[in-house]
């Protein structure tokens, strides 16, 4: 049976499926799919919050898949609202589960910390950055994640961008960057005592825009 595939801008309606997608993926740590639902939402919240481009896929109508993107020459018209919900979203997490969230935020931090000096190893310059891409694991395959990353890759460069970046890890299907052109501009292995927060290896990827 074929599927109907349909690509547009991210809409209110789509943030539970796609957090979902994003529990699935990266946030599945603690027994209390409450709390992980929670790190989740908090988490997508922050990309919208520092994103100034969308793309959602769906699927017989079912949000799948999500790219956002960041031109340093656009604004961030939604940067406060998210701002907003994330802190009453981690008000929900505290309430929930107190150990948990201290050591997601000390992972945020230090996560935080590690790429910045993966941006400065880089010598990358400007803020034009893919912030997110997140497929549904149902639809890989399907070359969503290709088209995503090439829709994001579109928005940049309409922008007047000549390159882009992205942050991902060990955690992260890394490979698939490398396949579609991206090339690896710094790199990070954890310590055996940072282990216990961050991943074992930590990637900052290049993306040439100038042809």
């Amino acid at each position: 049976m074929v599927s109907r595939v349909i690509y547009r801008p991210f809409e209110e309606g789509d943030f539970d499926a796609l957090a979902a997608i994003m529990q699935a993926t990266w946030h599945s740590e603690t027994p209390n799919d409450e709390y992980n639902k929670l790190e989740a939402t908090y988490d997508l919240a922050h990309a919208l919050s520092i994103s100034s481009f969308s793309q959602v896929v769906l699927v017989d109508g079912e949000p799948r898949g999500v790219v956002l993107a960041r031109a340093a020459s656009d604004r961030l018209p939604y940067a406060a609202a998210w701002d907003h919900a994330k802190e009453d979203i981690l008000q929900q997490m505290w309430a929930i589960d107190k150990r948990a969230t201290a050591g997601y935020l000390a992972f945020l931090k230090n996560e935080e910390r590690v790429n910045g000096r993966l941006l400065e190893q880089s010598g990358i310059s400007g803020s034009d950055q893919i912030t997110l891409l997140a497929v549904s694991k149902t639809t890989r395959g399907m070359g969503i994640g290709s088209i995503l990353l090439d829709a994001a890759a579109s928005y940049i460069s309409s922008r007047g961008a000549k390159g882009a970046f992205l942050y991902t890890d060990t955690d992260c299907s890394w490979k698939f960057y490398e396949r579609r052109g991206l090339k690896r501009a710094a790199e990070y292995r954890a310590t055996r005592e940072e282990r216990k927060l961050l991943p074992r290896e930590m990637y900052l990827y290049g993306l040439d825009l100038s042809a």
